[in-house]
Order: C-alpha cells, then structure tokens, then sequence
C-alpha cells in the first residue's frame, strides 16, 4: 500500500455554537450546520479516495450529503471529528484542502444570509439600511472568519516507530486475548492510530489565538454584546436608544420576515447567531428545493405539550398552520385568545378547540424533558481489537444507530431529536414519555453493538449514560441544555451507566436523582399510576413520598427493619385510590411493593458496587440500610410524580 498517513480534523467550538440557542429551530440548526460543514471538509478526501479512506466516521450511507439530503431531511448525525487514512505524500495538500473546503463552505452560507437580509432590511420602513451596511462593514466578516476553530493534524504513519510507541504506551493496550493472538502489523496500526489521536488531542489543548479587531463607529463606539452568542457584538447602531430602534423595527409581527423566519422581541444578534438563525430559508431552503415553512420546528410549549395534543380528538398544529397560517403552543396555558400581542391572536375556531381539551384532559402540560446520552469509555473499545477492522466495525454500528433507530424511537415518543452522532444524542421530549423513549435508546444501542460488534459473540457490550433535565417551557433554553449536560456528567462521574434525573421546578426547587437503567421499569410503572386519567383525574397521590422525604434525618438512623415497616406504614395509610394504582393486583399490600422495589434499587447498587469496585455516589454497603440511597430512592418517587402530573408547582 506504501506509506500512509493519518488525517485527524476537528471543529470548535461545538458547544457554545449549537447551546446559544433560544428556539428549537436555532438549537437544530446549529446541529446541522456543524455536521453539513464537517461533510464539506471531508469532500476532498472523499472524492479522491472513497468512503473507504474514513475510519471515523462511517461514510458507506453518506448521511449529510445533498443528494441524499434531497431526498430526506434526516437529523444531524455526523460528529464534529474525523479520522481518516491516506497516502502521505497526498496527506498535508489533503489536509489543506479539507480546511479550506471548510472555511468556504461557511463563508458561502453567511454571505447568502447576509445579502438576504440586506434585501429585507432595504425593505423595512425607517431608513436603516445605511446603519446595518456600516456595521455589516466593521463586524460581519471579522465575526464569520474568527469564530470556528478547525484543527487539522498529519501524521505519517512513518513517523511513529516501535521504540516510540514502546516509551509513550508501554503495554497498556496490548492486553487480552485478541491482542495476544493479532498479527503484528495490526497492533502496529492501532498503536500508531491512537498515537494521532493523542497528538491532535495535544494539537487541541493550545488554545486557538483569534485575530478578532472590529472598528468603532465615527464616534468610537462599539454596540453591547450578542444575546446569544456574548462574545461578539450585536449588529446594526453602538448607540443604546438608536440601537433599541433598529432591533425594533427588525423584531416583531412587522419586521424581518425570511420565509416565515423571524427575530424575536428583545434579541440583538451578531453575525454568527444571525446566520444560525436564517441559514435554513435564505441557503438551504434552496440548496435542497425545500419550502423553509415546511421545516419548521415547533416551540418548546408544543413540545411539552406533544403528547396531550395528539389524545383523541388530536389537534394538530401543522393542520392549524395550514388553515389559519399561524400556530403558538403559548395559546395552550393563556386564559383569553388575545393575551399577547407578540404571539397573535388565537383564531376562534382553535381556541374553542384548546377550550374543549382543557376540559376533556386538564390543564396542557408546561414542562419538558431534555434528553442527552453519551457512550461509555468509548476509547477503551476502540482499543479492544487490534487492527483497521475493527474501529471501523465500531463506526458503522454508530452510524447505523444514529440513521435507522435514534430518529424513529424519538418520533414515536413524540419527541424532537436535535441530532444523534452514533454513541452522542439531544433530543426534546415531553416529561411523560422520556423515560420510555431513554430506555428504548439504549435497548437499540445494545442491540446494534450486539449485532454488529460483537456479532453474536459474547464481548463485552458498549453502555450509554444519560441525562435528563425536566425544565419549564419558559426556561432559557440554554439553561436547559446546560442542566441536561450536568446530569449527564452526574451520571458519568458516579460510575457510568446511570441515568441521572433533574428537575427544575419554577419554585425554584431543584432535584437530582441517579438511576441505574433496569430500575428504570419501576420508575416508569410509578409515572404511570401518577398520571391522572379520565378515570382517575387525579392519579395516585405522592404525599407518602413527601412524608417519608420529610422525616429522612429520622429514617436514616433507625434500623433496617424500623424504616420498612415505616415505609409500609405511609404508604398502607394512602387512600384507597393510590393504593390500587401503586399496586394494582394487591392494594392491599401497596407499602409491600413499594419496600421490595426499594430492596431492589438497593441490589442493583450492590451488584454494581461488586462488579465494578464501587458504585459511585452511592457508597457500596448492605443495601437499603446506605442512607443516601434511601434519599436517591424517594427523589425517584417524587421525580416520577413530576413527570406524570408536570404542572407548575
């Protein structure tokens, strides 16, 4: 084959572009922006030598290419990395190519959404063209060109001798049957493989030094910072009242419209968040033939409220926005159909129909749930196998999760999925299916490595942990996608494989719970008999749970078999109604089941404790008699109550 070299590139920064987000639409557009530039810079390397050339990702499907966006509009599912493997004497002119297939591709979407909104701007009453050019003149190029972050590192495979790895690895990869009975060319590549790594991973420590000088105006002024991205400043006049105008006038019922995309009361943004938020009418839409108003997203009331809308009889927003031209998931919590100027009025005909559910099912739910998943030591089973197969094996199985199961789960828990990177998802779901929708995830997840991995052999098997974070519609949603992200990491630094609970009450009050998966079922099954139905409005009552939170400082000092029979006590004295839902077959002995699913949350900590040498947060121990897990174990309870019942409490 010659010699080869590896290519590893990546782009930054991926957080703080795809989190400054306040709608569903900005949050899933700086998703599929980043993966469509990541497919941009991989074109050249593609076109040249194939989809073979990818060791990460997988390529065979091709997910963000146009002609397969084209024909379908799938969630953003490529990662912000690639790793690929090339002759070295095409790999640096590659690597320069793949950067600046990058750099062109954003420039070429900002410029479009910047002569779009030039046009629109030109329209607007108030003569503001000539404010909007001389900022445009002094910020909009400086913000495109300094904002990402591309790192692009060459490694001759070459380069990287036995003795060198010897000294930077030692042995600690080569262990375990595979490696022992591996040819030694194939222990060689995946030395030299994670070598790379590690040299761009170092390449990515030294911070990036940004070149960033915007001009005052004439009078030396620069403008307050962006809304949303608060590195930058805001476009259009320095000057706080004449600033306050011009925001006005582009904001609103009245202003700035491109395909049905709008700026929102209050919001000044930067060239960046600008095309974040117009890059899907004014480029894309084009781009792949598609009307922009199709691709709307839903607001994040509607999300909450997903579930409660389709009960029978349904009301649809997309049938409401194809009748009436309008939709707003706000009218579904207002008192009046003209409570707010900004949203419009609800037409009559949709607000009898809001009026009519509200009676028939109670009150539209007002909160959600944030969904992010992450794979587990995702490095150490990279390294399980040596040899090229075998990463790539891993990568195709991620892939294959991320296309034919992540968005068909999320969908059929009425949810939005914002992107699924193979082991890596964000998806908005209402509070009520979450937990159905997490643990058919990673079912799926199991499955594929299982299949496609492991081909029917048995191995050890690839885990996810998750986060949720259960927040109010009216909740920054950067606020949200940072409570979900700390969950997630809750789960990961108490041992992995958990799920970690969260919510944020508008009270004020937060909770957090770790949850390990197959415990999951009972947490599912206490949803399901607090969820109040048209036979039971009410559902099953959780001021047992609250009791017994209440008098923790009390239980955790008592023994065993004292805070069991106080257990059974506040459950037993629960009305009839709760008693029979907590335990349908036996309500008689409703305390008895809620004291055996307490013994088994405290096996399944003890089984991890022994597996794993620890069970993270959880001090391992006998069982129920570890005071925190009792405390853990009634937040599930009260967090199951919350995502039954999800009203403001």
């Amino acid at each position: 084959m010659g010699d080869r070299a590896f290519i590893v590139f990546s782009v930054g920064p991926v957080q703080s572009f795809i989190s400054a987000a306040r709608t569903l639409r900005d949050l899933w557009t700086g998703s599929f922006l980043l993966a469509w530039l990541t497919r941009k810079a991989m074109e050249p390397i593609y076109s040249k030598h194939g989809v073979a050339a990818f060791i990460e990702p997988d390529m065979s499907d091709d997910p963000m290419s146009p002609q397969n966006l084209r024909k379908e509009l799938r969630s953003p599912c490529l990662p912000n990395r690639f790793l690929a493997e090339v002759p070295a004497e095409e790999a640096e002119s590659l690597a320069n190519a793949c950067r600046n297939a990058f750099e062109a591709a954003w420039r070429s979407i900002a410029e479009k959404v910047r002569e779009t909104l030039h046009t629109k701007i030109e329209d607007l009453k108030g003569g503001w063209l000539a404010e909007w050019e001389s900022s445009v003149n002094r910020f909009w190029n400086a913000q495109i060109d300094s904002f990402f972050d591309v790192r692009m590192t060459v490694v001759p495979q070459e380069a990287i001798s036995e003795s060198a790895i010897e000294s930077l690895l030692g042995h600690q990869a080569a262990s375990g049957d595979a490696w022992a009975n591996a040819p030694e060319e194939d222990k060689l590549w995946t030395h030299r493989a994670e070598l790379a790594a590690r040299v761009h991973a170092t390449h990515k420590v030294i911070r990036k030094v940004t070149t960033y000088s915007p001009e005052p105006d004439e009078l030396g002024m620069y403008p307050a910072k962006c809304s949303l991205l608060g590195t930058y400043e805001y476009l259009g006049p320095a000057e706080l009242t004449k600033a306050a105008e011009f925001w006005q006038a582009l904001s609103g019922k009245n202003g700035l419209s491109v395909g049905g995309v709008r700026i929102r009361s209050g919001e000044r943004l930067c060239a960046v968040s600008l095309v974040k938020r117009f890059a899907w009418p004014a480029y894309f839409a084009e781009e792949f033939g598609a009307d922009p108003r199709k691709m709307r997203l839903e607001d994040l009331a509607t999300v909450a409220a997903a579930e409660w809308l389709r009960q029978e009889p349904p009301l649809s927003p997309e049938k409401v926005r194809e009748e009436h031209g309008v939709w707003s998931g706000e009218w579904l919590h207002w008192d009046r159909p003209e409570l707010d100027e900004d949203e419009g009025a609800c037409p009559d005909a949709v607000w009898k129909q809001i009026k009519d559910k509200r009676a028939r099912q109670g009150a539209a739910p007002n909160y959600y749930a944030v969904l992010m998943m992450d794979g587990d030591r995702m490095g150490k089973h990279l390294r399980a196998r040596p040899g090229r197969q075998h990463p790539q094996t891993i990568s195709k199985a991620l892939m294959m999760f991320a296309l034919r199961y992540a968005p068909k789960i999320v969908e059929k828990n009425y949810g939005v999925l914002v992107y699924c990177g193979g082991d890596d998802v964000l998806a908005l779901l209402p509070t009520t299916t979450v937990i159905t929708c997490a643990q058919e995830l990673n079912e799926a997840f199991r499955k594929v490595w299982a299949q496609v991995v492991l081909q029917g052999v048995p191995g050890e098997s690839a885990t996810l942990s998750a986060g949720i974070a259960v927040v109010h519609y009216k909740e920054d949603l950067r606020f949200a996608l940072e409570t979900a992200r700390q969950a997630e990491k809750h789960a990961k630094n108490n041992g992995r494989d958990l799920v970690a609970i969260t919510v944020c009450r508008r009270s004020g009050e937060h909770t957090t719970a770790l949850c390990p998966w197959p415990f999951l079922d009972d947490v599912k099954g206490w949803v399901s008999a607090f969820t109040p139905t048209q036979q039971n409005r009410a559902g099953a009552s959780d001021r047992w749970a609250r009791h017994l939170y209440q008098e923790l400082p009390v239980l955790k000092g008592l023994p065993v078999e004292a805070m069991k029979a106080e257990i059974r006590r506040q459950v037993d004295r629960a009305e009839e109604s709760t008693r029979k839902l907590l335990s349908p077959n036996e309500p008689k002995k409703a305390g008895a089941k809620i004291v055996e699913q307490l013994e088994r949350f405290g096996s399944l900590w003890d089984e991890r404790s022994r597996s794993r040498g620890k069970a993270g947060a959880l001090p391992p121990g006998p069982g129920i008699q570890n005071g925190q897990l009792l405390e853990n174990f009634l937040t599930l309870c009260q967090t199951a109550s919350f995502l039954a019942r999800r009203r403001d409490q």
